[in-house]
């Protein structure tokens, strides 16, 4: 069901820059957000069905959130104020992301799904008005043209044309591969080591809490440059996952939770500048076109990974995950030194 619902979001979302041709951003922004409205109605539908069709709605409604989210930053931010831009983004996001998780739990549990869901469906209505509140404007260097809009395989080929765009999409999906990992295979590691549901999701709200140092590692990027952050947390995020695999036979959960912890530091990191060189080297007359083969690495990040981690579970244990999540990373990281030194 996950890999079919990231396959409709994966083929959805090359299709957005079409959507953008044919109404203002705006109206695509809109539609991403009541997409979420109308995923949380479904979740609460008993059956199969209703969570399907959720999901499929849920991931279409993030892709144009994304799409044009990133758009507009790009409209609005100068380049040379990514550094300290990001990283703030992400740490204002911090807050959600480190009790949203523990809350879902509790209200779902206490309460039922409608709680859960209902929350949700809030968050993106306040999300919506807070929009429109707002009232940002296109940029008239990528509005809509009269000519009809690339074809999306065509957008794929442009992109992997270009080398900075390629290194910026593989940063990404990296970072994004070891947090769906996280999210899925260390709860999964705590419920099988003995600690309780609230305990796992106590551990995913931690993890999500390292947002708050987007801040410092942003004002430490500007001093040190882009680039050695980005090499520097992939390699200390390699070692310190490879260190977690090597500990899960012994037992030492708690060791294993710890060092994990430590993990997400070094993707929290990554998570604050780890956009930078796609949002650096996009030319602007291609924003929608490749902004939307890039969010791409979102949805690739959780099929490729969990249909490599299917066949290894397959044939040995959970510590499996962690240690090629922990190559994956080291992997990224020497690669990531072909960066711009001016970076």
């Amino acid at each position: 069901m996950f890999t079919c619902v990231g396959i409709a979001g994966l083929i959805g979302s090359l299709f957005i820059p079409l959507l953008i041709r044919l109404v203002p951003r705006r109206w695509v922004y809109s539609l991403g957000a009541l997409c979420l409205v109308a995923a949380a109605a479904l979740f609460v539908q008993d059956g199969p069905a209703g969570l399907l069709a959720g999901l499929i709605v849920r991931v279409l409604g993030v892709a144009c959130l994304n799409v044009t989210l990133n758009l507009y930053i790009m409209d609005s931010i100068p380049r040379g104020d990514f550094v300290r831009s990001e990283p703030l983004r992400l740490a204002i996001s911090g807050g959600a992301w480190t009790f949203c998780p523990s809350l879902g739990v509790f209200l779902y549990s206490r309460y039922g799904a409608g709680a859960a869901d209902g929350l949700s469906a809030a968050a993106a209505v306040l999300l919506l008005v807070t929009f429109w509140t707002i009232r940002l404007s296109d940029n008239p260097a990528i509005a809509p043209a009269p000519l009809p809009p690339p074809n999306p395989l065509r957008s794929i080929g442009r992109f992997i044309a270009q080398p900075r765009l390629r290194l910026g999409w593989l940063i990404a999906f990296g970072r994004s591969s070891w947090w769906a990992q996280f999210f899925t295979f260390a709860p999964l590691y705590m419920v099988i080591s003995g600690h309780s549901e609230l305990a796992s999701a106590l551990l995913i709200s931690l993890g999500n809490a390292m947002l708050f140092l987007t801040v410092l590692i942003g004002r430490l990027a500007e001093r040190v440059g882009v680039r050695r952050v980005i090499v520097a947390a992939y390699l200390l995020a390699g070692v310190t996952t490879l260190a977690a695999a090597l500990l899960v036979p012994t037992g030492f959960s708690l060791v294993v939770a710890a060092l994990l912890l430590l993990a997400s530091v070094w993707l929290s990191a990554l998570d604050a500048v780890g956009n930078i060189p796609f949002l650096r080297a996009v030319r602007a007359v291609e924003r929608p076109q490749m902004t939307t083969v890039f969010r791409t690495y979102i949805d690739l990040s959780e099929l490729l990974p969990s249909a490599l981690f299917a066949v290894l579970l397959s044939f040995f244990g959970l510590a499996s995950v962690f240690a090629t999540t922990g190559v994956l990373m080291l992997a990224i990281g020497l690669t990531a030194r072909l960066l711009p030194r001016r970076l």
